[in-house]
């Protein structure tokens, strides 16, 4: 895994136990490690008598190339570390 810590169960686009279902609000049969992403619109797939929309269902210890920190997750494999220059004097112009 390129980045400890990214995974679907820290992801802003993942939510835990969540529908495939994209109208649906619950999914009273998944499992506490599943869930679905919901970076990209649901995906149509041939129900039993009509289409339906879907999301993907995924493991919460699933790595994913398009992880985004969820709010209070906590770390971002240092891709969000801001560089300052070394001498703050460095950045002021002459009088």
């Amino acid at each position: 895994m390129p980045y400890p810590g990214q995974t679907c169960s820290t992801c802003v686009w993942w939510q835990a136990e969540g529908p495939r279902l994209a109208n649906a609000r619950r999914d009273p049969a998944a499992k506490a490690a599943d869930g679905t992403c919901q970076v990209n619109p649901p995906v149509l797939a041939i129900g039993d008598q009509f289409p339906v929309s879907m999301f993907p269902e995924t493991s919460a210890g699933r790595f994913c190339g398009r992880w985004s920190p969820a709010p209070g997750s906590g770390g971002g494999g240092g891709e969000n570390i801001l560089a300052f220059p070394a001498a703050p004097s460095a950045n002021r112009l002459p009088a």
